[in-house]
């Protein structure tokens, strides 16, 4: 019997999870520790990809500043990573083909907070007036290394932002990143890589983009014919 599917998704495109811009933890009800990111690659990806046929939907950060250019709306806004936790639990994620996570996620989350007498504060607000707080952190939520089991048959890139090492360590970094979270590629920027990014997939060599549009096409490329 014909099956007129493969038709409909060439027609239609795939359909793309981004999730882009900042995440925080709160400190307390008045404060809170940030990841940088202003979504300016996330928002330039969706516009890349959408322009390939593709159907995007961006779950975006509240603190990101770069503006949606017309015709892009997020579906979902997040602030913290615990907000971004939810969302992924909430979502119906089988239905996506890909999901990419270039969102600057933080590694830690609160563990506790003490004035300098050892005094413990609460969450709700600390005062204004102390000479200093000590925190101890703990790690975050790990959402990359979920995915995988909220969506088996996605395909799914994660992204490591590096401040150092050389490029065999940012190469080794990538693939455990990859073999941890099950993940099908991995995107490397930052200070350490230097302009641009390195897309490096499971299988097959590394390709270097320029900017965020040649990334776009790479990952276009990546998922295969709209």
């Amino acid at each position: 019997m014909f099956s007129p599917l493969p038709w409909l998704v060439s027609i239609l495109g795939m359909e793309i999870l981004l999730i882009a811009g900042p995440a925080s933890v709160a400190l307390d009800r008045a404060r809170m520790l940030a990841n940088f990111s202003t979504g300016k690659t996330g928002v330039i990806l969706a516009e890349t990809l959408r322009k390939h046929r593709h159907h995007v939907t961006l779950w975006y950060g509240t603190g990101a500043t770069y503006p949606l250019p017309t015709g892009l709306h997020s579906s979902e806004r997040f602030q913290t990573i615990h907000d971004l936790e939810k969302l992924l639990h909430k979502a119906e994620l089988k239905k996506f083909g890909a999901i990419l996570l270039p969102a600057a996620l933080p590694d830690y989350d609160l563990a506790s907070a003490h004035d300098l007498s050892g005094n413990k504060l609460s969450r709700d607000k600390w005062p204004g007036h102390l000479e200093g707080v000590r925190l101890e952190l703990k790690p975050a939520p790990r959402v990359l290394n979920k995915i995988r089991t909220l969506a088996s048959q996605a395909k799914i890139v994660g992204w490591k932002w590096e401040a150092e090492g050389g490029a065999p360590e940012l190469h080794q970094s990538a693939r455990e990143q990859i073999e941890e979270c099950r993940s099908d590629a991995c995107v490397l920027n930052g200070p350490a890589y230097g302009e641009g990014y390195l897309f490096m997939p499971k299988v097959g060599g590394p390709i270097r983009c320029a900017h965020p549009a040649d990334l776009g096409n790479v990952l276009a490329g990546f998922l295969g014919p709209a």
